[in-house]
């Protein structure tokens, strides 16, 4: 059994260890939380059990943990990968790895040169809906994908300032739109090319942003993120798949935030069938993904699901849907 402890007591940190112990998990436990923010941090502990720490390098030395959960703000994400690299721990990292592909090398290379593996937590890999779908697709049921829909929308997030500073959250693309960009490449594969087209919002932030992808296997996807929904407007993400022999529809909505309120159906439409609701299993994909890297550490496995070269093209994708973005045009890759 390995020993994890959560670097960062924000709402990822929550979102990880609450969805972990929801699944009724087994083969870790969580031992320890650290945060420079010594309020935020006791409380993280006392809520979960776990021993509170404020400095990192502290918690390192003193703690006998075999993983560090990292759910820090996405700026910090390089110096402390390589910091608990070094430490020869292994690495949890909530995305995105980087903002930069150099960024992103020098965390792989860390965790290499000190024999440690990382896993990149995109956790919608782990979504039992969007497990469905792939498992869907691949098995041929709707024939050959035409046109997909995919859609995250919300209000910007109220439980960390820093989501507003671009320079620190990487607006839109690198926050929210990038868990439906990684999830079409875990689909179809590498793009051919991207337009993307967006509005700043007040705080001259890209928050509202659609992309049009057309992928090297024929798919074309149009990607639709905004993080300026009208107050009210539930938090929702939307998946349509259109098929040569059916279609897919997974609709999700919750409230402000992802929470327990929340209500979803996925569907399949098929031709003299009509409409039918697909029975999908019940768990939380933040603690699936937490599971999925804690069983390949124990059997000493790649983690196939999400690997660094897929991580590293997901990357490549989302600075060049940034990229025409700025330009007005399309960038191929």
């Amino acid at each position: 059994m390995k020993t994890i402890a959560v670097l960062g007591a924000g709402f990822m940190g929550n979102a990880h260890i609450g969805g972990y112990r929801r699944n009724h998990s087994t083969n870790a436990r969580y031992s320890a939380v650290c945060d420079n923010n010594r309020e935020k941090c006791d409380a993280f502990a006392k809520e979960h059990g776990l021993r509170a720490y404020y400095d990192l390098d502290d918690m390192l030395a003193r703690e006998p943990i075999d993983v560090v959960d990292i759910c820090l703000p996405s700026h910090l994400h390089v110096d402390f990968s390589i910091k608990v690299a070094k430490a020869k721990r292994h690495i949890l990292l909530e995305k995105p790895v980087a903002f930069t592909m150099e960024g992103a090398r020098r965390i792989f290379a860390a965790a290499r040169e000190n024999g440690v593996r990382i896993m990149i937590a995109q956790v919608i890999r782990f979504w039992p809906e969007y497990q469905k779908i792939r498992e869907i697709i691949q098995g041929g049921e709707i024939g050959d994908i035409v046109t997909v829909y995919a859609a995250r929308l919300g209000q910007m997030p109220t439980w960390g300032e820093w989501y507003k500073d671009p320079k620190v959250s990487g607006e839109t693309l690198f926050n929210l739109t990038i868990h439906d960009i990684d999830y079409l490449h875990y689909l179809f594969g590498e793009p051919e090319s991207v337009y993307s087209a967006g509005t700043k919002d007040k705080m001259d932030n890209y928050n509202d942003v659609m992309n049009i992808f057309k992928f090297r296997n024929g798919a074309n996807a149009i990607v639709d993120g905004s993080l300026s929904m009208t107050p009210g407007y539930p938090f929702t993400m939307h998946f349509r798949a259109l098929g040569t022999k059916g279609t897919l529809e997974f609709l999700f909505k919750a409230g402000e935030n992802i929470g327990p309120d929340s209500t979803g159906s996925l569907m399949r439409y098929l031709p003299g069938k009509g409409g039918e609701i697909l029975d999908v299993p019940k768990y939380d994909g933040y603690g699936r993904e937490i599971e999925y890297f804690i069983d390949c550490l124990e059997r000493g496995t790649d983690t196939a699901i999400c690997t660094e070269e897929s991580v590293l093209l997901v990357l490549s994708s989302l600075l060049k849907a940034k990229e025409s973005l700025l330009i007005g045009d399309r960038c191929k890759f």
